[in-house]
């Protein structure tokens, strides 16, 4: 028995009890009514209550009817409820599992860039006349692009093909600090700064591993877009708006066209030369399985918001 039935089985107890008692005390008035002893308040109560007690119970009937209705509709809307629920975390697993099949393809394809970057390095490093300083200079350049291969490998490592992401309480600071640190130090980075002007931190309920994933591919594009326009800066700032944790990516290059910006989180579909259209995907898709999103910004500035649920503040 739930404790839903409990005070039913007692308002039906009481009901019984209340049947009885008329009962009981309509036998007793028709039997002094046929005698004639039955006079007076008795009388006029027993006559009351036989006029009355019909519509009272009529009452009582429509309000119990109407009471299973209700009951019966909420039911139904718990359940539509608790599907819905159900559905949308399946959905949400299913989008963050392709991002992550989709993420293995991206990690090894962009492994392409710091091993082809090594080799021409250590073309170079092997080239007759080149002086003690410059193989010094060119030796640092190749194991920049060496831990940038690796980094990439440990980002695959971490992501968990069949679980949900790790959500911990992480700081947003620490990791747009660390990423802009890599980033900045990559020998193609001339002409182009990258800058993390966080202020106060700002504490998410993310995974790290993903956070950092999503960074670097919104940086990256900045980057692509930077130095094929001269040069300029890429700005990561923080700030919390009601129980969100914002990380914006902003770049001063030039805005994307219409076009560009209505297809940027369709797969395939890169504003990059020899891109593969899938960075943005992911990043947005990744963010969606942390509670959060992923969107271009609509205040007219070129920039990426990246939203996740403050620590302390996700369902």
């Amino acid at each position: 028995m739930t404790r839903a039935d409990k005070p039913l089985l007692l308002y039906v107890l009481l009901g019984v009890i209340a049947g009885a008692t008329y009962v009981g005390f309509d036998l007793y008035a028709e039997s002094h009514l046929e005698t004639g002893t039955l006079t007076g308040t008795w009388a006029s109560a027993h006559t009351l209550v036989d006029h009355l007690l019909p519509v009272v119970l009529g009452g009582l009937l429509g309000v119990a009817v109407r009471h299973v209705e209700v009951r019966a509709r909420l039911k139904a809307a718990e359940e539509a409820a608790s599907r819905a629920e159900a559905l949308r975390v399946r959905l949400q697993k299913i989008e963050r599992d392709q991002a992550v099949w989709l993420l293995v393809a991206t990690v090894l394809h962009e492994l392409n860039n710091p091993l082809q970057a090594i080799a021409l390095l250590l073309d170079e490093h092997e080239t007759e006349g080149v002086d003690a300083s410059r193989k010094a200079e060119l030796a640092g350049r190749a194991r920049v692009q060496a831990n940038r291969a690796i980094q990439h490998l440990a980002n695959l490592r971490s992501m968990r093909g069949l679980s949900e992401p790790d959500l911990q309480r992480v700081s947003l600071q620490g990791i747009a600090q660390v990423v802009a640190n890599d980033m900045g130090s990559l020998p193609e980075m001339d002409g182009v700064a990258v800058l993390a002007e966080c202020g106060d931190g700002v504490e998410a309920s993310a995974d790290p591993a993903y956070v950092r994933t999503i960074l670097e591919n919104l940086l990256d594009n900045s980057v692509h877009s930077l130095r094929a326009a001269g040069g300029g800066t890429v700005t990561i700032r923080l700030a919390k708006e009601a129980d969100r944790a914002v990380v914006s990516v902003e770049d001063d290059g030039p805005p994307f066209d219409a076009t560009a910006r209505d297809s940027l989180f369709d797969p395939l579909r890169s504003t990059k030369t020899h891109g593969l259209g899938l960075g943005l995907p992911i990043a947005r898709a990744l963010a969606r399985s942390m509670r959060g999103d992923l969107s271009l910004s609509d205040a007219g500035k070129k920039a990426f918001r990246l939203e996740l649920p403050l620590h302390g503040e996700a369902s």
